[in-house]
């Protein structure tokens, strides 16, 4: 009998709730329009799995910014998971870094659908295996969400021990934990491996100052030799694959852009099918907003507004967020017309104008400092002041003041 291929979506790594600094409120739904890139960013992969009727959605965590996000964050994402629910597409839901919270009850940010026992949905908040029921066969879940200290060790375990080594001991017990799975699984069925963390091998995006110190590093031994068809990770944004087959191994990426850290990055989601022993996968774009940066350097430039014009009008900014870096030579900062360069920008979805001021060497060199300069510090202040404004040594001169007389009166209190 021919066994049915199974369609799976994965996807990860929305965040709700970032990147909303360049975006601003749209008068229509209220919403900031970043948060509704957002959305779209999300409707894309839940209505690729209605409108190709697969088998299988997985999400593979952080969902939200942080652990208490704001209502409507919450709102617009159940919708979605209500949507697929709806549609009697079985959805795997599993616990990442940004949706848990640091205390002890180890609550986080998706209990609310096991509480609720909606349907056709599984959370998973701990490391286990559990058999997915789908209309074209069952799918073997092993998952790895993310782990805290909290969860895993005991005080005692770790108490004495260093950083260090109290990673190590929890990725044997990880390791431990995930064998034990191997062990139960049924060679006959098909199998995957969700997972959220740092597989060593990858390569980060912007995300990864967020990361240190919080997140475990996995070798990538751990998954390279499993007895499953394939590994989804979700935590690192860049989308990337780390083994081809046998199993295949791949971060999704996140959905959509933050920063200009991801200006580079493309984001989207993955389509599987899936066989016993065999998948195939797509990686889908979902078209997320382009980020650009226009970088230039007028420190030569004999005209550099007109110049800086010439290389904005040159970018496709229509709808994009922009920032411009421009690096200019002092005495030439007037010479580029600010309101002008904003004018050209007003096509861009934001945009931020930045000028890397290159200042004259200054050397400042007091032939005649005799003593009456030594004992009067005010007086040497104004020949090292010699070329500031006026306004600009009267505010100096008073800060200075303060300073001596602060300095004064410690002295004469020793």
């Amino acid at each position: 009998m021919k066994e049915n291929k199974i369609k799976i979506v994965h996807f990860s790594d929305l965040h709700f709730g970032s990147g909303e600094r360049y975006g601003n409120i749209n008068p229509e739904s209220g919403l900031n329009k970043r948060f509704e890139d957002f959305i779209s960013a999300l409707d894309k992969p839940v209505n690729f799995a209605i409108d190709n009727n697969v088998d299988l959605v997985l999400f593979t965590g952080d969902t939200y910014k942080h652990a208490t996000p704001e209502p409507v964050y919450q709102k617009e994402f159940a919708k979605r998971i209500k949507k697929l629910s709806l549609s009697k597409i079985p959805t795997v839901l599993l616990v990442g870094n940004h949706d848990i919270l640091y205390r002890i009850d180890g609550s986080d940010a998706l209990d609310i659908y096991s509480t609720l026992g909606i349907d056709n949905v599984t959370v998973f908040n701990r490391i286990e295996l559990k058999n997915i029921e789908t209309k074209n066969g069952i799918v073997q879940v092993i998952a790895l969400p993310h782990i805290t200290k909290s969860r895993l060790l005991t005080k005692e375990e770790y108490r004495n021990l260093s950083t260090k080594e109290q990673d190590g001991l929890m990725i044997e017990k990880v390791k431990h934990a995930i064998t034990a799975c191997f062990e139960k699984l049924n060679p006959e069925l098909p199998s995957i491996l969700i997972g959220h963390g740092t597989i060593e091998s990858a390569k980060f995006g912007s995300e990864q100052d967020l990361s240190i110190g919080k997140v475990l590093s996995y070798p990538l031994g751990l998954f390279a030799d499993a007895p499953v068809d394939y590994v989804g990770f979700g935590h690192i944004h860049r989308h990337q694959i780390l083994k081809k087959s046998n199993p295949l191994i791949l971060y999704a990426g996140s959905l959509e852009r933050v920063d200009f850290g991801e200006e580079e990055e493309e984001k989207g989601f993955i389509s599987l099918e899936l066989e016993k022993g065999k998948v195939n996968h797509k990686f889908n774009t979902t078209n997320p907003r382009k980020f650009l940066t226009i970088d230039q350097d007028l420190t030569l430039s004999t005209n550099p507004h007109g110049d800086l014009e010439d290389t904005i009008l040159k970018n496709k900014i229509n709808d994009a967020i922009v920032r411009v870096i421009y690096k200019i030579n002092e005495e030439d900062y007037d010479r580029v017309n600010q309101q002008k360069i904003k004018l050209l920008l007003q096509s861009a979805f934001a945009f931020t104008v930045y000028a890397d001021i290159k200042h004259k060497d200054r050397t400042y060199r007091i032939d005649d400092l005799d003593a009456s300069l030594i004992s009067n510090p005010i007086l040497a202040l104004e020949k090292y002041l010699f070329d500031f404004s006026e306004d600009d040594k009267k505010i100096l001169f008073e800060k200075a003041k303060l300073i001596i007389d602060s300095v004064a009166q410690e002295v004469n209190q020793k």
